[in-house]
């Protein structure tokens, strides 16, 4: 930190501005009840005017000679400070969420109000050590190491089963322990929470980056596709993008969102941890917060897709209008010269033969043989069927409910924000073979909400509709959402 960074950081963070304000008070003690208390990543206008003015009029009962003025006049300045963002939901309903700069002032007052009773030297220790043994461990790419890592942990982990089976008594943490480490698991579930804010504005960036390609002069379609796919594509490949999507694929699995409750369940109601769980609930609503949070960088990210097709499609209507214009133009000017042909014979010559080029005149292509055939049939030796067999195995023709697969879709989805194909077809098995899951794919690929990831592929075993017969299909990762 030089002097020259500080002196320019106190003059332009709008964090910073914030905490000096002299409405510092009445702004983030408003938007900590309405965004963090009441758990929302965004609020209507109409919602937050209407919370703004009963908070207000409260604060004029306590301090009577304050002049306050109107709630939508706070808002727009607000928005000024860049301390809300004010957007547009489906319904284009304006709503307000918060940004970096307002959860960074939040986050640090949190920090200073959160006197806790001791300072955990321990768990933070430990922490530090354990990410540096982590990247020591998985830095390596000597085969022998790796198993000689391996193998020392698992000589720990046996030695502590062996010891506990021998004297009966399991190595427990105290209560100063327990409490430590339940204070720091708060305290980065809130700066984790803060931090998607830096992200989500990562995306927008983005997005103003294509605004910004289509309205230069000259800018020609393709072009600026290119540069949207360029910069989309080094978003998700940077440390943070690669982060994040490890960490929403991560999120998004039923099995970890299961395993997550049950420990924040688990650890909530340990005797130990009562006196903190009351006011520490950062934690316990984490899957919830998490998720909300997510979903809104996910969102940011469809609504990028959105902007390009409307950039394409504007586009192409431009370009339509210049075509038709130009067929207008050599109209006009065909009608002008139609009352005056020319008196010449010849008023246009060529030189040298024409070449003429006609479509039936083309070669067919040749027919190559394929290295490795694509099928074969073999209508040779088949067995004899009589007529009531070749019937009755017409007749065994089923019919894939595509309505009842969605319904099973949607009935899981109640639990869940979303979930994995694979993880579905373990809820439901599948009974119908290979038709059922082109079903479940044209389910997919039908919906907006639904995610097909052909960078990533699923392994999955089904049964055949042959007795006996088991089939293994590969084919690209399927997220199902709400």
């Amino acid at each position: 930190m030089k002097y020259e960074q500080i002196k320019h950081e106190l003059k332009t963070s709008a964090a910073l501005k914030l905490l000096r304000s002299r409405n510092a008070a009445l702004i983030l003690s408003f938007l900590y009840q309405q965004f963090k208390v009441n758990q929302r990543v965004s609020i209507a206008q109409i919602v937050l005017e209407e919370k703004l003015s009963e908070y207000l009029d409260f604060l004029q009962d306590i301090d009577p000679e304050d002049d306050y003025r109107s709630p939508k006049d706070y808002l727009s300045e607000w928005c000024n400070d860049q301390l809300l963002r004010k957007t547009f939901d489906s319904s284009d309903d304006p709503v307000f969420t918060l940004t970096p700069a307002a959860e960074k002032a939040i986050a640090t007052l949190e920090d200073l109000q959160k006197r806790d009773e001791f300072v955990g030297t321990e768990s933070r220790f430990l922490q530090i050590f354990d990410l540096l043994k982590e990247i020591q461990d998985r830095s390596t790419t000597d085969v022998e190491t790796r198993i000689a890592q391996l193998e020392r942990d698992r000589d720990q982990l046996q030695q502590e089963i062996d010891q506990i089976r021998q004297t009966g008594v399991v190595d427990r943490y105290n209560s100063t322990q327990l409490q430590e480490r339940f204070l720091l698991a708060n305290k980065v579930t809130r700066q984790l929470i803060a931090d998607f804010k830096v992200i989500e504005d990562n995306f927008r960036n983005l997005t103003r980056k294509v605004q910004e390609a289509q309205l230069e002069k000259d800018s020609r379609k393709g072009i600026v596709i290119s540069r949207v796919l360029d910069v989309d594509q080094e978003l998700k490949e940077s440390d943070q993008g690669r982060s994040f999507y490890a960490f929403w694929n991560f999120l998004i699995s039923p099995t970890k969102q299961q395993e997550l409750k049950s420990m924040i369940k688990t650890i909530y109601q340990l005797e130990e941890l009562q006196p903190w769980t009351q006011e520490y609930t950062s934690l316990y609503r984490i899957e919830r917060s998490l998720l909300d949070a997510a979903e809104h960088i996910v969102k940011s990210n469809h609504r990028l897709t959105e902007k390009l097709r409307q950039m394409l499609d504007e586009r192409n209507l431009q370009e339509n209008r210049r075509v038709a214009k130009l067929i207008i133009e050599v109209q006009r000017l065909a009608l002008q010269v139609a009352n005056n042909a020319p008196t010449e014979s010849d008023f246009w010559t060529l030189e040298g033969e024409p070449d003429v080029h006609l479509v039936m005149a083309r070669p067919l292509h040749p027919l190559q043989e394929s290295e490795v055939p694509t099928f074969c049939l073999d209508f040779d030796n088949l067995p004899d069927m009589t007529l009531d067999e070749e019937i009755a195995e017409l007749y065994q023709q089923f019919y894939v409910d595509e309505d009842l697969l969605a319904q099973r879709i949607a009935q899981t989805l109640e639990h869940f924000s979303t979930i994995a194909f694979t993880d579905l077809i373990q809820l439901y098995p599948v009974t119908q073979g290979l038709p059922e899951i082109v079903a479940y794919v044209a389910i997919a690929t039908q919906c907006n909400y639904h995610f097909i990831d052909y960078s990533k592929i699923d392994t999955i075993t089904i049964p055949s509709l042959e007795p006996n017969r088991q089939l293994q299909l590969s084919l690209p990762q399927i997220i199902f959402r709400r």
